[in-house]
């Protein structure tokens, strides 16, 4: 997406509109609107015009934002996003620290019937007590850290794609680890950071979330 599709995309996002809805305060064609936040076209003129003044936004900041350098196309809703290598760092730094705390322990202690009960076979970690786990941790961890474990200690959040909000709901934050916990059995959802433009990884765009870094205060 193109800094100046991108700035309308986000504009009417945070305002609460539908492209629909934009493209009929604007009076400009639906199919104008998608071309320009799919990057296949940009606004000139009068289109421009008229889709700022939908969006009560300045044409001039619109324009200056749309000169800005490469390295700065990373930002969203005024945050740097997470790095794919930071993000992995997170990841990797939480799950040591859930591995030594959590999972060695129920690896010592557990049954054979209990193992079973959560999801059979001969690992120790079963599908079952992943699920309870995440569920627990995302309820636990978002509404203090705004994201989990790992970002807290790499100084990251997560924030709404569609508002650039803060998610910090307990409920929020227990369906989007419990989406990691479950897709992480699954290759292709957890690498798919790799080719996103956003560093997202599949759970993030079903979630609809971004992880950003923090702003220095």
């Amino acid at each position: 997406m193109s800094i100046l599709g991108q700035q309308i995309s986000e504009s009417r996002k945070a305002k609460g509109l539908t492209q629909e809805e934009l493209a009929e305060l604007a009076k400009v064609n639906l199919r104008t609107i998608q071309r320009i936040e799919n990057s296949e076209s940009e606004p000139r003129g009068k289109t421009l015009i008229l889709i700022c003044d939908a969006l009560e936004i300045n044409v001039e900041d619109l324009l200056q934002s749309n000169k800005q350098p490469i390295e700065d196309r990373s930002l969203v809703y005024g945050y740097r996003l997470a790095s794919k290598g930071t993000r992995f760092l997170a990841t990797f730094t939480e799950a040591i620290i859930y591995f030594i705390f959590i999972i060695t322990p129920y690896t010592i202690y557990h049954s054979s019937s209990f193992r079973e009960f959560l999801g059979g076979g001969s690992s120790p970690i079963g599908v079952g007590l992943t699920a309870i786990f995440s569920l627990l941790a995302g309820a636990v961890f978002y509404p203090v850290f705004t994201g989990n474990l790992g970002h807290r200690m790499f100084g990251l959040k997560v924030i709404s794609s569609e508002t650039g909000e803060d998610y910090t709901k307990a409920t929020d934050g227990a369906i989007r680890e419990f989406l990691k916990g479950m897709l992480s059995y699954l290759i292709i959802p957890i690498i798919w950071i790799l080719w996103d433009d956003k560093n997202q990884n599949l759970y993030d765009k079903l979630t609809k979330t971004y992880v950003v870094e923090k702003r220095n205060s």
